[in-house]
């Protein structure tokens, strides 16, 4: 289980989260396993991909490319393994990095190419990268919209609910709240990306700019 935990603390620092696992997704993990020790295949595959795997938890993307090499749960195929293994992988465990070389080299020229667009597609939506920009451009909608519906417009010592706690917290900390959040998100963004640091009041040009070598980035193969 340490291996299955570990993962997830590691995104949500370098998404810029507390390194808190939520209960409902500890339960979710366990829920997996015992459906895959079972022999629940179909059931287990449909969490690690759709519920665990899709919010950056690495080792559920390890599972879904196991899965599909030995076809527990989903159609057998060696390319899409090969494509999940990879994302496992991209923060460099060695327990991950192991298993996608070794399946790499094992593969014909043809199917590392099918490999590396199934790689991509994937790492444009589930990549730690993906993934906390996805959390950003969420964040830093809210924080630039004059909506009702956002509680961020009008007295900003009204009481609104924070999502990210549960808890009632007036407009100015809700706003707060959301530039802190949004600040440790730029500073891995940036990081990843190598540029310069980034505030979270950047004005739209900047955040679109920005958008584009996110884009960039992630349509780059850089694992083979």
């Amino acid at each position: 289980m340490v291996l299955a935990l570990q993962p997830l603390l590691v995104v949500a620092e370098a998404a810029g989260d507390a390194p808190v696992v939520d209960a409902s997704i500890l339960r979710l993990q366990d829920k997996a396993e015992d459906l895959y020790r079972r022999g629940h295949w179909e059931r287990a595959y449909f969490i690690y991909v759709n519920e665990l795997a899709a919010i950056g938890d690495k080792y559920a993307q390890y599972m879904a490319g196991y899965m599909s090499l030995t076809g527990k749960g989903v159609v057998q195929d060696t390319v899409k393994a090969s494509a999940w293994y990879r994302l496992a992988a991209e923060r460099g465990s060695q327990e991950f990095t192991a298993v996608r070389d070794q399946l790499l080299e094992a593969m014909s020229e043809s199917d590392l190419e099918a490999s590396d667009a199934a790689y991509l597609e994937l790492r444009q939506q589930y990549s730690d990268l993906a993934l906390a920009f996805a959390y950003l451009r969420e964040e830093w909608t809210i924080l630039n919209s004059r909506s009702p519906e956002f509680g961020l417009s009008g007295d900003f010592s009204v009481a609104v609910m924070d999502p990210a706690t549960g808890m009632k917290v007036t407009r100015g900390e809700y706003a707060r709240r959301l530039e802190s959040r949004m600040q440790l998100r730029l500073d891995y963004i940036t990081s990843v990306l190598q540029i310069d640091h980034l505030d979270p009041d950047i004005n739209d040009r900047q955040f679109e700019a920005l958008a584009a070598q996110v884009d960039d980035y992630l349509q780059v193969i850089n694992d083979r």
